[in-house]
């Protein structure tokens, strides 16, 4: 079985590091990119199990990048779970990431325990009944 590839997209490079070093932790392998744009251009070349997308990046923000990773996915069929990671924290920025079509949304600071719960909980395979 490969080991799941996570899409990190986060400007701040000590959160960068902290991110990779959890996912290393939990057994994934990690990318990580620092803004919108390159998000966009790495998922053009390799397919992810997962991204986490800061809101609040240089340039494109992570709602802009999400809604044209949407608008790609409609033409191919496939969707990549996304996860918002950002210290914002009003029900406002909550609704605005789930509205452009991130699947989940995580605020900092969050557990280690946290983080591992909710990428499970996208890349887990449901069991197959007996």
């Amino acid at each position: 079985m490969t080991t799941p590839i996570i899409l990190v997209v986060e400007d701040r490079q000590a959160e960068q590091y902290v991110l990779q070093h959890l996912l290393k932790r939990f057994e994934f392998d990690v990318q990580v990119v620092s803004s919108g744009e390159m998000a966009l251009e790495a998922l053009s070349v390799m397919d992810y199990a997962a991204i986490l997308m800061d809101i609040t990046l240089p340039g494109m923000t992570g709602i802009e990048c999400t809604r044209l990773i949407r608008l790609t996915e409609a033409k191919t069929g496939k969707r990549t779970p996304i996860i918002a990671i950002t210290a914002r924290t009003d029900r406002s920025d909550r609704d605005d990431c789930l509205a452009c079509g991130m699947d989940d949304y995580l605020s900092k600071p969050f557990t280690p325990a946290q983080l591992q719960n909710v990428l499970l909980r996208y890349l887990c395979e449901p069991s197959q009944p007996a």
